[in-house]
């Protein structure tokens, strides 16, 4: 199967036993998988379906050639969405060696920013630099946060040539680091929109963990939204908190509607809701996922249920395991209360297509 801590795959007896299917919104579902599945077709159908995953219960990129097709020419509305995936798909249970589900979220933060350097605005947002392409090319290490960070403040490294805007707060650049894509409203009121391009490949570091390990914040209080509390309280030792984390994101602009979502690790735009950042050695990018759990309610302290079926569009440095997941909310306050609060239990449950699943004998 490809990963050390996931127990054999079981067929469930179809898709009742998928709590809150009947009411699970597949028709956008249906919208993020047809994103997934115009990078799929034009895959060799030996090739697999994602090349960092190789062998798994997920098939070969062949096995979902006649679902990506029929999928263009489903009927609007969420009854016709749910008669194509029950169709075409059966759902397997893929346990996990490791207990219960853990299921985060991100978002896509918003913050202001200035195309120059002045006044308030000091923080640079990098592209990558050509000289650590070339360092990377050969093999060579990129240097650490604090290392950019020196070289910046020395001039060996010409931020006024690489910004791509420049940031009123440090902790929204942090932020933007953390999540890998954002929207910057400029001074004349445009949005510019950042998109991940590289990283410096060094470790990284939570500084929630550094926070809980000083015992600043309770373990099971810390949150995006304490972290920035305690920075914002603690301006004059944010800036070495930072620093504890070696890594460093390196960005890009968009030139995409203000209305599409970031691209994912696959490429395609993210679904707010439907998108999920998986660990790709387990859950191939492009495939489906049935995910029950619960999400924080903005600004009140409660849950409510969160039943969909998700596409694995992303991935990340954090999320590893079979039943591990993380959910993207898109822009805005709600997206970040929630994506910064979200530490849930649930499930996940893969959908396989059913030719595929009659050939392996599940």
């Amino acid at each position: 199967m490809g990963h050390t801590d996931m127990v054999g795959p079981k067929l469930l007896p179809g898709f009742k036993g998928l709590n809150g299917w009947n009411q699970g919104g597949q028709s956008l579902s249906l919208a993020a998988f047809r994103g997934s599945c115009a990078r799929i077709v034009k895959l060799e159908s030996s090739d697999p379906l994602d090349s960092k995953s190789g062998d798994t219960i997920y098939g070969r990129a062949g096995d979902w050639f006649d679902a990506c097709q029929a999928a263009s020419h489903v009927a609007s509305g969420d009854n016709a969405a749910r008669i194509y995936f029950e169709a075409y798909f059966v759902p397997v249970m893929i346990e996990s060696g490791d207990g219960d589900g853990l299921f985060t979220g991100y978002y896509e933060p918003e913050m202001k920013g200035s195309l120059s350097r002045h006044g308030p605005y000091q923080t640079p947002i990098l592209s990558f630099p050509s000289s650590f392409a070339a360092d990377r090319a050969a093999g060579r290490a990129i240097p650490t946060r604090s290392e950019i960070e020196d070289m910046i403040a020395n001039g060996s490294l010409d931020a006024d040539r690489l910004a791509l805007v420049w940031l009123a707060n440090p902790v929204d650049a942090f932020f933007l680091h953390v999540q890998g894509s954002g929207r910057v409203t400029l001074e004349n009121g445009q949005t510019l929109r950042l998109a991940f391009a590289a990283k410096n490949q060094r470790p990284y570091t939570s500084i929630g963990k550094v926070l809980i390990d000083r015992g600043e914040i309770p373990r099971d209080e810390v949150s995006m939204q304490t972290i920035r509390a305690w920075l914002e309280a603690h301006p004059d030792q944010e800036n070495a908190l930072f620093r504890k984390n070696d890594s460093y994101i390196f960005f890009k602009t968009l030139n995409t509607e203000v209305s599409a979502g970031p691209p994912g690790a696959e490429g395609v735009s993210l679904t707010p809701q439907r998108s999920l950042a998986v660990d790709r050695a387990v859950h191939p990018l492009g495939s489906l996922l049935w995910l029950e759990t619960t999400v924080p309610v903005p600004h009140r302290d409660e849950n409510i249920p969160f039943r969909h079926l998700m596409v694995a569009q992303d991935t990340g440095t954090a999320i590893r395991g079979v039943q591990r997941g993380d959910v993207f909310w898109g822009p805005g306050s709600d997206a970040a209360e929630i994506a910064g609060r979200m530490k849930q239990a649930g499930r996940l449950i893969a959908l396989i297509p059913r030719s595929l699943a009659a050939r392996s004998g599940l």
